[in-house]
Formats: structure tokens, C-alpha cells, sequence
């Protein structure tokens, strides 16, 4: 994974505590609003997927970033490192629990390998159509990934965050695996990657509980997949 790989990630329409909603919607304002987080939540996972980056690069990239800048969730899972990984580094393995129910994600091009790019396309069930690259920069098999993500259109052109004018350009992905027990560990680390406004400071802060609940539906899909396996 420390190479190229695009990835698609796309976040289920949960909300952002991942319980259910006690709200039922009565007008097509409040529908509509839900559809807007949806789409947010969907698009924000496509930029998981961008460039892999070594350690010393990160050191340099990020050091004057505060901790209002960095995301991270962590998840056990019940399977060994090697496996773990796999599910991260193999591009259709890591399209299957990526994303919410009901998408489509597919890889384009694929090169993962430290310095490679991958570009992904994802169908949501809403009927949008994103695209998205994936830049790795470090690949330590069954142990670390690193690696940018942008959005883009089909032909790799750079584009801003479809859901906001105001997300990030580009975010800075580190992926820890560490065995713990009988289990994976797996943490994910998000930051923002190169220069930032500060009002795309701000949107970032203010988008961690919709990571935070679109990440937990994508892990957990993941350890349906690896119980399913067994």
C-alpha cells in the first residue's frame, strides 16, 4: 500500500454517532439536508485515498499542524496483520468496505507502490458520480501506510472537495497496523496535507463527527468481510 492505490472512500449515511435518528423527516428541507451530509460524508472518504508519504516527509509536512488539524480512529479487528493489510493494499478488497452501502467503487488505474497513483471512480446510490486520486508514499508491508488524497475529475485533473469549497485540498493519510492479542489494530490518522486557509482549518474541525461515524460503518463492514472468511 505504499504504493499507488485510488481509493474511493465513501462514508454510510449514518449519523455521526452512528445511532439511530429519532428525527423523522416530514419536508423535503429536512430531506434535502440529510442528502447534502450524505453527500459530504461520501466525498470526504474519497480523499482518504491520496498519497503515501515516509515518516521523516510527514515529520516536515505537518509539524507546525495543532491537533484541531488531525483526525484519528482506531478499530481492532479479528484477523492477523498480513490479512489486515491485504484488505487495505488489494484494490478490490479495499472497494468492497469502503463506502457506504450501495456504492460502486472502482479503481481506474492502479500502481500501489511507494511514488505510484491510483484513480478511482465512485457511483453513490444518490446517482453522483465522483473521481479521486490516491498518492503513495510509503508502503511498509503489513505495518504502515502513507499516502495523499485529492479529488479530481476522470482525467486526474485536480478538483476542490465536491460537498464544500471550503474542505482541504488534499489530506495526508498514515495507516498503523500493530498486533495486539488475538487481534489487528488498525489506526488512521488524517491530516491536513500542504497549506491550508484558514477557513479550511476550520471545515475540517468541524466535519470529525461525520469521519468519525463514516469511518466506524466502514470498519465495521470490514469485519463482517473477515468473519465471513473465516
Amino acid at each position: 500500500f505504499c504504493a499507488k492505490l485510488n481509493i474511493c472512500a465513501s462514508i454510510s449515511a449514518t449519523s455521526p454517532s452512528c445511532e439511530p435518528l429519532a428525527v423523522i423527516v416530514t419536508d423535503d428541507t429536512a430531506s434535502n439536508k440529510r442528502t447534502t451530509e450524505m453527500r459530504k460524508i461520501i466525498a470526504i472518504f474519497g480523499l482518504t485515498l491520496l498519497t503515501l508519504t515516509s515518516c521523516n516527509n510527514n515529520t516536515t509536512q505537518t509539524k507546525n499542524m495543532n491537533q484541531n488539524d488531525i483526525f484519528e480512529i482506531s478499530y481492532a479487528f479479528k484477523t492477523d496483520m498480513k490479512t489486515a493489510f491485504e484488505m487495505w493494499t488489494n484494490p478490490d478488497s479495499f472497494s468492497s468496505w469502503l463506502g457506504p452501502d450501495g456504492a460502486e467503487m472502482t479503481f481506474l488505474t492502479t500502481n500501489v507502490v511507494e511514488g505510484g497513483t491510483s484513480l478511482w471512480t465512485m457511483t453513490t446510490p444518490d446517482g453522483l458520480t465522483k473521481f479521486g486520486q490516491i498518492n503513495f508514499k510509503t508502503i511498509k508491508p503489513n505495518q504502515l501506510l502513507v499516502y495523499t488524497q485529492n479529488f479530481c475529475d476522470k482525467d486526474g485533473n485536480f478538483i476542490k472537495a465536491p460537498f464544500s469549497a471550503t474542505y482541504p485540498d488534499s489530506l495526508l493519510t498514515t495507516v498503523n497496523f500493530s498486533a495486539e492479542e488475538n487481534t489487528t489494530k488498525v489506526n488512521v490518522k488524517w491530516e491536513i496535507f500542504g497549506n491550508a486557509t484558514e477557513q479550511e482549518k476550520q471545515t475540517f474541525t468541524g466535519m470529525k463527527e461525520i469521519m468519525k461515524g463514516g469511518w466506524t460503518a466502514s470498519f465495521e463492514k470490514l469485519d463482517n468481510l473477515l468473519k465471513q472468511d473465516k
